[in-house]
């Protein structure tokens, strides 16, 4: 245990799962013994058993949907062993109109809710995101620590290019200089809550936090993420739940 370091965990399901066409939130939906959800849950709480402090585990999800959202969480009953044994709860949080108005509510939550957020840290993950490593998510931690941010970026294996409104190639990026960012992204939790609250009052939204966390804070620190690491989107995706 790190006592000086504190991690605040969410994960982010309020999101309405429109291009996965299965009839059901993608986060809901079974993956081995539990859920796409309950699955992220366990892979955090099993990296962060006797390494850091898990302040908080919060879940996003649709207004209307808390029962869904814990169906899909307490069904998994390895999980709800871990949670026992480890003397942790889940606090559920519903979100917005948007990923970054979700993701903020969660860090209100926090903030309003966390004994201290001196030394906090806060890993924000996609809960359709269930085949991240605790690899990935200790990087990430560290970094964040270090840094005061970190990211896991894969380099593309196709040849990205820049296009104009019009359709037409711009401007040939160099792919060495490149990277497809996943999540979680670690942040120094004050230094995000301040940049949020800066970026709420730009007239658009940004993509996510690392976005954010560069405009307003400093650049933020890559780490090295997976291909396995994908985030579940389209019907396609869907057979690597079957693996």
């Amino acid at each position: 245990m790190i006592p000086s370091n504190k991690i605040a965990v969410v994960i982010t399901a309020a999101g309405s799962s429109t291009r996965i066409g299965s009839g059901s939130k993608k986060e809901y939906l079974p993956y081995k013994n539990g859920t796409v959800l309950s699955n992220c849950a366990k892979t955090f709480l099993k990296a962060f058993h006797k390494k850091y402090s898990l302040e908080k585990l919060i879940i996003t999800y649709p207004e209307s949907q808390l029962d869904n959202a814990k169906a899909a969480v307490f069904s998994d009953t390895e999980l709800c062993s871990l949670l026992e044994s480890f003397q942790i709860s889940i606090d559920f949080v519903p979100g917005s109109s948007t990923r970054q108005k979700s993701v903020f509510c969660a860090l209100d939550y926090i903030k309003k809710n966390c004994t201290s957020i001196q030394n906090l840290q806060v890993l924000i993950h996609d809960g359709a995101r269930p085949f991240v490593s605790k690899k990935i998510i200790l990087d990430v931690s560290e970094a964040a620590i270090n840094f005061g941010s970190g990211v896991p970026g894969i380099t593309p294996t196709d040849t990205i290019k820049e296009i104009d409104e019009n359709g037409f190639i711009k401007r040939h990026l160099v792919r060495k200089n490149l990277s497809a960012v996943q999540t979680p992204q670690g942040f120094n939790f004050e230094e995000l809550y301040a940049a949020h609250l800066e970026a709420m009052k730009e007239p658009y939204e940004f993509t996510d936090d690392t976005e954010i966390y560069g405009k307003y804070c400093r650049p933020v620190k890559l780490v090295e993420g997976s291909s396995e690491n994908i985030k579940i989107t389209y019907p396609e995706d869907l057979e690597m739940l079957k693996k």
